[in-house]
């Protein structure tokens, strides 16, 4: 079991350090263009602040410490916060997969001129994104957080 606890914790990790690398060439990206992190209207290149891989990166990295907290309980106390820390993955994960549906109908619906990602840059494919890649990393993490809770279930 405890491996299963450690395993959710390495997913959320990977996860914290993919968003937060991406965060961080986002905002030197809109640096580069801008020489400011103050400027939210009339930009080309997406300010940070305002795209969801910001707030993905949030979670993550709340959802990483949460399962550090999890994996060093006892386990009569790991049960009731493995199923909160569920409902922040379920939140989570609903909102990478519906930010990442928002893009490919974005995607699809341009027919002239460059296929932006939510990051600001140009792509010829979707499924090459941030928000895909975080969908699937969140995806993930929850698909492991209800093995744990299923395999928590105690013995009547």
């Amino acid at each position: 079991m405890n491996k299963l606890y450690k395993l959710q914790s390495l997913i959320l990790f990977a996860g914290t350090i993919f968003a937060w690398i991406t965060i961080y060439n986002d905002f030197s990206r809109f640096y580069k263009f801008y020489g400011s992190f103050t400027r939210l209207q009339d930009c080309a290149v997406p300010n940070p602040v305002t795209t969801p891989c910001f707030y993905g990166a949030f979670a993550f990295l709340f959802g990483f410490i949460w399962s550090l907290f999890i994996l060093k309980r006892k386990s009569e106390n790991r049960r009731v916060q493995q199923r909160k820390l569920n409902i922040l993955l379920i939140a989570s994960t609903i909102f990478a997969w519906g930010n990442f549906i928002l893009e490919v109908i974005r995607f699809y619906t341009i027919k002239n001129g460059p296929k932006v990602s939510c990051s600001g840059i140009s792509t010829d494919n979707v499924l090459l994104t941030p928000c895909f890649y975080g969908s699937v990393i969140f995806l993930t993490a929850l698909i492991i957080s209800v093995i744990i809770i299923i395999k928590s279930k105690p013995k009547v």
